[in-house]
């Protein structure tokens, strides 16, 4: 009886270091997580000022006789993405 609530023991001690183990992991991949959040919350924003700046560069070419066209629907596309 003595060493099955010995074996019984041990068996808990394992299972709380694994417990103790994947908290810290869960905790370290929550961190993961919210930094590559923010970092692609500021690459969608770099994105979103590139795309704009080229719609303004856009906007200023001289259009001539269909030489060159600006396609609204492939811009809002783009914008969606």
């Amino acid at each position: 009886m003595d060493q099955e609530v010995e074996q019984l023991g041990q068996h808990v001690e394992r299972m709380l270091e694994v417990v103790r183990r994947l908290a810290e992991e869960n905790a370290s991949l929550r961190g993961q997580l919210a930094e590559s959040r923010n970092a692609n919350q500021l690459l969608q924003q770099r994105i979103s000022e590139a795309r704009a700046r080229v719609e303004s560069a856009l906007s200023r070419l001289p259009l001539t006789d269909g030489a060159l066209t600006v396609d609204d629907d492939a811009l809002a596309a783009d914008r969606a993405q």
